[in-house]
């Protein structure tokens, strides 16, 4: 239904791409979540550079949105600092690997 990125700190790389995702699709188990997320993932992979693509995936009820219903930057960039290492949220970092 749509979607949002923000920035989470990562010790590796400074920063680290957070996608927050809203679907209508209810994961019955991790096994489907990490599932879609790695999906997600190999499809930004082939059409963006590896740094581009989120490195973690979390799946949401809904984003932050103003009056106008435009993506609430800071709000995001909280709300996705909150979501690393919780249940919904799918660390895909180890899939990003540079070419060559």
């Amino acid at each position: 239904k749509a979607a949002a990125v923000a920035a989470v700190p990562d010790p590796v790389r400074g920063d680290e791409v957070l996608a927050c995702v809203v679907t209508d699709h209810a994961f019955a188990d991790e096994e489907a979540r990490r599932a879609a997320a790695a999906e997600l993932v190999e499809w930004c992979l082939a059409r963006l550079a590896y740094y581009k693509a989120p490195g973690y995936v979390a799946f949401v009820a809904g984003l932050p949105l103003t009056a106008s219903q435009k993506v609430q930057r800071g709000e995001l960039k909280t709300l996705a600092a909150s979501l690393v290492g919780q249940p919904q949220c799918v660390d895909t970092c180890s899939m990003k690997r540079r070419a060559g």
